[in-house]
Parts: structure tokens; C-alpha cells; sequence
């Protein structure tokens, strides 16, 4: 069979973009396309959190450093306050323990050094951390995927497909059928739904996130926050996320959402209760219950069609290093960590 690229990827999101971008550095022909646009969904939602001590006990994440060394950001740092003194404790243990990834102060230090952040009980001055716009990291990965030979397609989606032992046939939105080899299904949410798909061990979680606007006399610049949600400095406004709601009636913002969003960042800044909000967005992002690890691997009947999902809060941090691998996993599967395999829900196996 003669294929069109070696491996058509579906989905412009960070999962997507990053697998292309992987693909193509090595010299695979891919495709990379997105019914909705490139950016699009929770991938394009504005500012979010890089941080390797996101653990309730700020333990560094799962492959934490290697992760971050993949992504090659900036690290210019981010604060964490604790939210009791049994948390601060564990940040405190956490930080002698990984000292290269953060410090502890305790809240006479904190006051000083960052007054706009209220920190009672101390905070970890994440060392290691950062802030990025979502959108502009996705699009710059598959600017270089592209730039590196990969075909773009944005706002072509994926209608159907047929594998066999030797590939995979599609049939794309634009009426074009392909021959691949293989086919990557980033689609986040669309997973969900699909019939090949929606018993895996996937659930949807949906964000809110609002953006209020800076006093004149406010400070110039503060640290990325994180606590129960984030506060994010965009200059002449803050950034600020996320809710987790596992059952929603209304996919788009809600008033509840931005009540509880202002309380949440109120804990760390409490001069945001009396900000303006400019404004208010959602989004729905993947992640796999019980492991909270992403998801990545080929659907146990149909071997050349895989899935990569399931990045979760996380997906800043595990998508530059997952997608780096896939070609690794590509040619041999059992490189894919054991919580990252594919899993249905009804076996979790």
C-alpha cells in the first residue's frame, strides 16, 4: 500500500501538536489537522501553570525534571502558598527533599519578599516553574512541525477510517480519502463519543478560567500563583483558573464558575475580590481516573489507530516529553510506561 504520510495525527490541540512535532523531528512524514482550528478547545483557553510541585504535598510530578527539560521553557518560578500548616509542613519536608526544584519560606519571608501574595502558613517558591499561553505554545509547536515537513490541514476533520494488517483508510471532512500507516487520535473531548473510544478509561472535566483587569497602581509584575487555582500575571490584567467540575448542565461560563473562581485566587490575592472581570471562558480537558496519568498507546483491536489523551491538569508539563517518545513507542509499545497504557473503564487494564 502506498501511504500518503506514515502517520496522520487528529487533533491541533497540545497533545496533537506535540505528537506531530515529535514525529517530524525525526524525519516521518505526518499530518496534523483539526475540524475546529488549530488552538482550539482547552488548548487555546489563554495563560496556564507549568509546575513540578502540583501534588497536594508539593511532591515533584512524574518524571518532573525530564518533563521540564523536554519543554525548554523559561523557568522563571512561581509561588505556591500553603493552605494549612499541615500542608506547609509537607511543602516544607518536599522542598528539603528536591531542593533544586523549590524553597520553602516560611510567612515572614513570604510577606516580604512577594507582599501581594497573602501566605499565612508559608509558600514553596517553585524554582523550576513558569507561566505560557496556551494557544501560542500550540501553534509554535506546529509551526516547527510543519517546518520540519509536516502537512497542516486546519479545519479538516477526520470522518471515518478502515485499518487492516497493512494500514489505515480515511475518509477527511474535505471529501479527500488517505491511505496512512497510522492514525493518532488527539481529540480530547470528541473521544469520548466515538464508538471505537468511549469505553476507555477517560472522563471530562470542565475549567472555567477569567481574566480581571489590573489596578493603575497595582503591582508592576508578581509570580505566577498556584494554589487551589492560579493567579497569572498578563500585565495590564490577571489570568485566573481553573475550576474542576466532574458534572456540569451548561458547557460555556457560568456565574457560580466565576464566584468560585474569585474566591479561590481571593485566598492568595485578596484584593481580587474587588477587580473588574474583562473576561470569562471555559474549556473541557481529559483525564484518566485512578491513574491521573495521561493516556497513550494503540486500541487494543485496531493496532495502527492510537490514542493520545488524558493530559489533564498536567498537560503543559507531559506533553513535550510524551511526544518527544511516541516515535520510541511507535516502534516498540512496550516502552510505554505502565500507567500510560490504554485502558478501558469497565477493566482498567
Amino acid at each position: 500500500m502506498s501511504f500518503f504520510v506514515e502517520t496522520l495525527v487528529v487533533g491541533g490541540g497540545l497533545a496533537g501538536a506535540s505528537a506531530a512535532l515529535g514525529l517530524a523531528r525525526t524525519g516521518q512524514s505526518v499530518a496534523l489537522i483539526d475540524e475546529n482550528g488549530f488552538a482550539s478547545g482547552a488548548s487555546g483557553s489563554g495563560a496556564g501553570l507549568v509546575s513540578p510541585m502540583m501534588s497536594r504535598k508539593g511532591r515533584p510530578v512524574w518524571k518532573a525534571r525530564e518533563a521540564l527539560d523536554a519543554l525548554g521553557l523559561p523557568e522563571t518560578g512561581l509561588l505556591r502558598p500553603a493552605s494549612s500548616p499541615e500542608q506547609a509542613a509537607y511543602f516544607e519536608q518536599s522542598t528539603d527533599q528536591s531542593p533544586d526544584l523549590g524553597v520553602w519560606m516560611n510567612a515572614e519571608a513570604a510577606a516580604k519578599a512577594f507582599p501581594y501574595c497573602r501566605a499565612p502558613f508559608g509558600l514553596v517558591r517553585v524554582l523550576r516553574g513558569c507561566s505560557v499561553d496556551l494557544a501560542d505554545l500550540t501553534k509554535s509547536w506546529i509551526h516547527e512541525s510543519a517546518s520540519h515537513g509536516a502537512f497542516l490541514g486546519e479545519h479538516v476533520g477526520l470522518v471515518s477510517w478502515r485499518s487492516d494488517d497493512a494500514g489505515v483508510r480515511v475518509l477527511l471532512s474535505s471529501g479527500e480519502e488517505w491511505n496512512v500507516g497510522r492514525v493518532v487520535l488527539a481529540t480530547g473531548p470528541g473521544l469520548i463519543d466515538h464508538p471505537e473510544t468511549q469505553d476507555l478509561n477517560l472522563h471530562p472535566i470542565k475549567g472555567q478560567r477569567i481574566r480581571v483587569k489590573k489596578p493603575a497602581d497595582w503591582y508592576d509584575h508578581m509570580l505566577p500563583l498556584s494554589g487551589s487555582g492560579f493567579v497569572l500575571d498578563e500585565g495590564k490584567s490577571l489570568s485566573i483558573g481553573a475550576t474542576f467540575e466532574h458534572e456540569w448542565t451548561e458547557s460555556g461560563p457560568t456565574d457560580e464558575g466565576r464566584r468560585e473562581l474569585i474566591e479561590l485566587a481571593s485566598h492568595m490575592v485578596p484584593e481580587i475580590a474587588e477587580m473588574e472581570v474583562i473576561e470569562h471562558t471555559s474549556g473541557i480537558r481529559i483525564t484518566v481516573p485512578g491513574t491521573r496519568m495521561p493516556m497513550i498507546g494503540p486500541l487494543p483491536t485496531h493496532p495502527h489507530i492510537w490514542v493520545f489523551t488524558g493530559l489533564g491538569s498536567k498537560g503543559i508539563l507531559m506533553s513535550a516529553l510524551l511526544g518527544m517518545k511516541i516515535p520510541q513507542f511507535f516502534n516498540d509499545i512496550s516502552l510505554i510506561p505502565a500507567s500510560c497504557r490504554v485502558a478501558n473503564r469497565k477493566s482498567k487494564a
